[in-house]
């Protein structure tokens, strides 16, 4: 019996090489009736099964007609599955599980026999925080693009999704879902089904994601890279273990230091506000941002109640400003060791990171994960026992959940193209995680100028998680990394504005923006030129080796000797 459209797509959806012959298009409803076609009951019965979400409410495909600016779409949404089990990794008796949406830009069959809305390409877009839903795809199908996402393999944003509550194990099949499969499954399918809605291949396929979605994105460069042509990757949360751990230390610090949670976010956001202003003219003008926090070195101290200079209302206890000065220093071992990466000042982080697990997203696991236990709670412990959660958590955790590699080989072979960038304010995602990953790349690479062909990184000023804040905002970056895929336009600077701020140019690291002097809302009267990476900063990025975080170990990897540091570089201010 010849093979039916869909059935080719199942076939490039499983990763199969052989080659897809070209159909004609079909309507919105005739792809949904191929969808229908191949559902399934059993977990064990192949082709991998394909359910409607809600088959009450939602049928597979919908035709959704224009509505304001939201271009009229066809939409596609299903949950595929082709494993199950404690043989798989999962909990006896529960399935594999991916929710899947594509969006695609009316064909000429759906549009009345106007000419396709489609550009002939593909826009992956990524999540955020542990996902769990599905997200819109509009701001692919409104220009033009057929849009994709995914739930990551799991219904809700609950951290439970990761542990096998009844055996206290990790669920591997879950975890390996919500980091790799899930999205791999995405962007397959909407390869796939492009062709069958379409009648032919997609010309590029892109993705596009900050937070989640930047890590996802660099999953997907790891992992299957030969299959892209280009990939937006924001504030990537890639460390997954030591971003969760970097998110609960301020909890850690003010419960250690003022008995009990007296350290309010106002009091925090009102420190961070006396540091930028203190440090504001340090990068030549001020304009309430910090070019560099690392180069701000104001201490909390000046904010205790009673002190000329500090403020009226939030100002601290001497003790509030010691967990301040802390946090702002960010977390260490029991012997002065850095183990990961502060958000540092002007970034106001969440100081109350505790159960119920506020954080990225709504929920914070690690330490649910890492003792394998939905129940554990981390609240009663001292903070002299984080380095051995630390450990614990990138020994047992880290190794499935946490994307390190630089090895990005499979993008530059093919020719494909990475923009990764940070918000220098990001209250989420410690934007120096960023730094940490591009200066091990440049060192796998041999190198900055090896890397700028095809993978360059920009650091925006100001900017809090994924966009916001003071500083001036990064515009139209999907479209800069597709010039730059398509054209050949590497960008020296991207454009970044906002009314406060005027214009200015935001620029590849370790370059800066500095201040050429005339009005500073200009662009023009900017440049890209300097050093991000000096010794200072070097010797302040060195962090403990991975998976030894109770240790004196440093990492150096692209990096100085810490021999060479001054010695009291790595030690807290108290």
């Amino acid at each position: 019996m010849k093979p039916n459209a869909l059935q080719y797509a199942v076939a490039l959806a499983l990763g199969a090489s052989a080659a897809m012959p070209s159909y004609a298009q079909m309507s919105c409803a005739a792809l949904g009736s191929y969808l229908a076609s191949q559902q399934h009951i059993s977990q064990y019965v192949p082709p991998p099964s394909i359910q409607v979400p809600n088959p009450a409410a939602l049928p597979f495909t919908q035709l959704i007609a224009a509505a304001g600016t939201t271009a009229a779409r066809c939409e596609a949404n299903f949950i595929y599955s082709a494993r199950g089990g404690p043989a798989n990794g999962y909990a006896v008796a529960q399935d594999q599980r991916i929710g899947i949406r594509i969006g695609f830009p009316l064909n000429s069959a759906d549009n009345s026999g106007a000419p396709s809305a489609w550009n002939g390409k593909v826009r992956n877009i990524g999540g955020g925080g542990l996902q769990g839903n599905l997200s819109s795809v509009t701001s692919a199908t409104n220009t033009g693009y057929v849009g994709s996402n995914t739930d990551t393999g799991h219904p809700t944003g609950s951290p439970t999704f990761a542990v096998i509550q009844d055996t206290h194990e990790l669920n591997y099949g879950r975890l390996d879902d919500f980091l790799v499969e899930s999205i791999h499954q995405q962007y397959k399918w909407a390869l796939a089904l492009t062709e069958v809605y379409y009648g032919q291949k997609a010309t590029r396929n892109y993705w596009d994601g900050c937070s989640t979605g930047g890590r996802e994105g660099l999953s997907m460069a790891l992992h299957f890279g030969q299959d892209f042509d280009g990939f937006l990757t924001g504030a990537p949360a890639n460390y997954h273990t030591r971003l969760q751990l970097a998110t609960v230390w301020p909890f850690w610090v003010q419960k250690e230091i003022t008995g009990t949670a007296t350290l309010t976010q106002a009091k925090m956001n009102a420190a961070n506000a006396s540091a930028v202003t203190a440090c504001d003219a340090q990068d030549g003008v001020i304009d309430g941002v910090l070019g560099d926090p690392r180069a701000c070195k104001f201490d909390a101290k000046r904010n205790v109640c009673g002190v000329l200079g500090a403020p009226a209302t939030n100002c601290l206890t001497p003790q509030e400003a010691d967990a301040v000065n802390r946090i702002w220093d960010g977390p260490r071992n029991d012997r002065g060791k850095r183990i990961w990466f502060a958000f540092g000042r002007g970034a106001n982080a969440g100081v109350t990171n505790a159960p119920p697990f506020g954080g990225p997203g709504g929920s914070l696991g690690i330490f649910t994960w890492s003792h394998r236990d939905n129940s554990y709670d981390f609240t009663s412990e001292p903070l002299s026992q984080f380095d051995d959660e630390a450990e614990l958590a990138t020994n047992v955790v880290a190794p499935y959940s946490d994307i390190m590699s630089t090895d990005l080989e499979k993008v530059r072979k093919r020719g494909g193209k990475i923009l990764m960038w940070h918000g220098g304010a990001d209250q989420l995602i410690p934007w120096r995680q960023s730094v940490h990953y591009y200066d091990d790349a440049a060192y796998r690479y041999k190198g900055y100028e090896n890397l700028a062909p095809w993978f360059r990184f920009f650091l925006a000023p100001g900017v809090t998680h994924c966009g916001g804040g003071a500083g001036p905002q990064p515009q139209g970056l999907f479209d800069v990394m597709v010039n730059w895929v398509e054209h050949g336009a590497a960008p020296a600077s991207i454009l970044t504005s906002s009314t406060a701020q005027g214009s200015r140019p935001m620029c590849p690291y370790p370059q800066t923006a500095i201040f050429d002097g005339g009005d500073p809302k200009v662009a023009a009267n900017w440049h890209c030129g300097g050093d991000l990476k000096t010794k200072e900063t070097v010797c302040e990025e060195l962090v403990t080796k991975f998976q030894k975080e109770t240790l004196n170990s440093i990492d150096t990897n692209g990096l100085a000797n810490p021999a060479t540091c001054n010695a009291n570089s790595n030690v807290p201010t108290r």
